[in-house]
């Protein structure tokens, strides 16, 4: 692999000062583990003259609760001079991947802007993709020929680029989940979907309570309710009857005596407000949401014979409660953490430690999302893209709710548009770059700018939220595969290189936008 890596990085920088198609080399290769990234990004450094630096960002938790080094959250940071500890005056755009362990191919993403930036970073001439489209095709063009609200950056070229910010690129935010998703049962988690939190353990994050409740308003009781019973999420399990383990599935309640379980409402969705009314709108007995820090399988064959509920004793030795582990690192930033109101489908999830959407005991409770918090505190960040997979859209803040909209003009004071409308204008160029080639796949391109994650979910403690709305940095999500997150190896090397030679365009147009922040007030003024 060593060798392997080498010969890429001896490509990029032999690369004609003209060329720009040296990037998305290393997805070609296969996957990769965290620390082959770690080792990936090393020697891109050591050969880029001076442009580039590894940074250690922070360390992650595996799920027996230690810290390892070869786990440490790893970033490049490229610039004219790059310096982790003299910024030469220059602001900072951050770019993540892989917040979720099984978005494969966002790491790659995040390679490839690397390799793109550090390929050109002497070439002083227009930016192009790698089939020869300008990349800025709206700079240079004569006034009142572009549209007449286009945003058009002042920078077309990544020598300029490099010479005006700091580009810090971390692959894998998850590194514990990441690596996670590469195993075996990792890669069967959640329908075969993969692994998506980190490896946090939950077994102390109900605070030392063997369980929490929690009122119809999202607050907690002071203990759990003695005349209700006690409702929690729960996978369905029938494999034993020759079917399959069914993740998230089913809500359990266990009686008022604690003698027994039983399926509540198994007709209903648990992402509904339909199950959330049914739980809370019970009488006799009354109910309510539940979390333990141990997850809960309720098995088929307790059903059987006509049975509703089986003995707590019985469940007990069958299985049915089992440790829990992961937070979901896109849900626990401190922006609208924990939002209750509006948000009936994901009361059960987010609250859930076995959930796979568990947003944490507390916002910014885990070491990956503490991290992003220091880095914000110190450095001077003016934008900021998360990569995501699961969908083809750009969005942008606010994921908690699909009514309200940013209502500031930190963005747009120089263009007299609102931050709301600055957002859609850059996320819509960025969806029309990246889909302005046919790349031979649909699932690849098609790309729409959005508010919310397929036009309806809604999600609190989201990063992009945080770090608008806390920071004023301009963050956006970009979703790059619709529909998926893993792959085998075959496909990873056939798709993932397109993937990314279809991102990067993306991102090269949004470093070129953010460099305009440059004058901005940074960390401390204005409210920052």
């Amino acid at each position: 692999m060593k060798r392997a890596v080498l010969i890429v990085v001896l490509l990029l920088v032999m690369l004609p000062s003209n060329s720009f198609a040296g990037y998305c080399l290393s997805a070609k290769r296969g996957g990769k583990t965290s620390l082959m990234f770690k080792r990936y990004l090393a020697d891109l450094a050591d050969n880029s003259s001076g442009f580039a630096v590894v940074v250690p960002v922070g360390t992650a938790m595996d799920a027996d609760g230690d810290v390892f080094a070869d786990k440490e959250i790893t970033g490049i940071l490229i610039s004219e001079k790059a310096s982790w500890t003299d910024d030469h005056g220059k602001p900072m755009v951050v770019i993540t991947g892989a917040i979720h362990g099984n978005e494969w191919a966002t790491p790659e993403v995040c390679l490839g802007i690397a390799e793109y930036l550090l390929a050109n970073k002497d070439n002083d001439r227009p930016a192009r993709d790698d089939l020869g489209a300008l990349i800025n095709e709206g700079q240079g063009k004569a006034a009142g020929a572009a549209a007449k609200d286009a945003i058009v950056p002042r920078i077309n070229s990544i020598r300029e680029l490099l010479k005006t910010v700091q580009v810090l690129i971390i692959p894998v935010l998850n590194p514990e989940g990441y690596d996670y998703s590469h195993t075996p049962a990792g890669r069967a988690s959640y329908y075969n979907s993969g692994w998506r939190p980190n490896r946090r353990p939950t077994r102390d994050l109900t605070g030392g309570a063997e369980q929490v409740c929690y009122k119809k308003d999202g607050s907690r009781y002071a203990a759990p309710p003695a005349g209700a019973e006690h409702c929690f999420l729960a996978d369905y399990d029938a494999t034993e009857e020759g079917g399959d383990l069914e993740e998230e599935e089913v809500v359990v309640c266990e009686t008022v005596d604690g003698k027994a379980v039983h399926l509540f409402e198994s007709s209903l969705e648990v992402a509904s407000a339909e199950m959330f009314d049914a739980i809370y709108n019970s009488t006799e007995p009354a109910r309510v949401v539940c979390a333990s820090n141990q997850r809960r399988v309720w098995k088929e064959q307790w059903a059987s014979n006509g049975a509703d509920s089986v003995s707590l004793v019985r469940a007990g030795t069958e299985g049915y409660l089992q440790e829990a582990v992961g937070v979901d690192l896109n849900r626990n930033f401190q922006y609208k953490w924990d939002v209750a109101q509006g948000q009936k489908a994901l009361f059960i999830r987010s609250r859930s430690p076995s959930s796979r959407m568990y947003r944490g005991n507390g916002s910014i409770s885990e070491r990956e999302t503490s991290a992003m918090e220091r880095l914000i505190a110190k450095k001077k960040v003016v934008a900021l893209i998360d990569y995501h997979s699961g969908t083809t859209q750009v969005l942008y803040p606010y994921a908690y709710s699909t009514g309200d909209r940013v209502k500031g003009s930190y963005l747009g004071d120089r263009t007299g548009n609102g931050d709301y409308r600055v957002f859609r204008l850059v996320s819509e160029k960025i969806a029309s770059l990246l889909n302005r080639h046919d790349r031979k796949d649909k699932s690849i391109v098609n790309f729409t700018a959005a508010q919310n994650y397929n036009n309806i979910s809604v999600g609190s403690g989201v990063a992009r939220d945080c770090y608008y709305q806390t920071e004023k940095i301009a963050a956006i999500n970009i979703e790059v595969h619709d529909g998926r997150y893993t792959y085998e190896d075959e496909e990873f090397r056939k798709i993932v290189p397109e993937i990314c030679k279809t991102n990067v365009p993306g991102a090269i147009w949004f470093l070129f936008w953010a460099a305009d922040l440059e004058g901005q007030p940074g960390p401390g003024e204005n409210g920052r």
